[in-house]
């Protein structure tokens, strides 16, 4: 770790979008960022640094990979929506913020600090199908307990299908919730 962010926002979405523009910036973090008291940052930075006086609602320490002078660059190339203050490794502040890592949770913000987790993987996603142009077809449903009913589709809606055994017992309904999977065959050529 060569340096040292301090990211202080009136909320959530702004410290998000900050720590969004420094990764499209280049910066590396060294781990994820950690969510420190904004009272406590609001107290030590505002005795040290040039502060805008702002009361934060929440504040994050992120550990920085480049130097100092590199990532001060950075910083000042993109839109930031929060206080961003930057420490090198001979400022005062440094040590004790560096201290604090280990002990400061992880600030919880949705997949965004792993360059890997953004890219979407085709593969692991089911695709999404419109059921609708698949009434009064022939089809399978698995439920979550392993049965498959084979019979014709009927009804679907945003609360499940309404669905016609072929064994012409009863009508079904049967929640997503319920529902494992839909097997909706080829139809075969005549």
């Amino acid at each position: 770790m060569n340096s040292l962010a301090i990211i202080g926002a009136t909320d959530i979405l702004k410290l998000k979008s900050t720590l969004q523009e420094m990764i499209r910036a280049g910066l590396d973090f060294e781990c994820k960022p950690k969510e420190i008291n904004p009272a406590y940052t609001e107290k030590k930075i505002s005795s040290m640094l040039d502060s805008s006086g702002q009361k934060y609602e929440v504040c994050a320490l992120v550990p920085i990979s480049q130097d100092y002078n590199i990532a001060r660059n950075k910083i000042k190339s993109i839109p930031v929506y929060s206080d961003v203050h930057l420490l090198d490794v001979s400022h005062e502040l440094y040590n004790e913020f560096v201290k604090m890592i280990p002990l400061l949770p992880d600030l919880v913000l949705p997949n965004i600090f792993n360059k890997e987790a953004n890219k979407v993987s085709l593969k692991s996603k089911p695709s999404s199908v419109y059921l609708g142009v698949f009434v009064n077809r022939k089809v399978q449903v698995q439920t979550g307990s392993g049965t498959i009913y084979n019979g014709i589709l009927k009804n679907a809606d945003s609360i499940g299908v309404f669905f016609e055994p072929e064994d012409d017992s009863a009508p079904l309904f049967i929640t997503w919730h319920d529902i494992k999977k839909i097997i909706i065959p080829k139809e075969e050529k005549k």
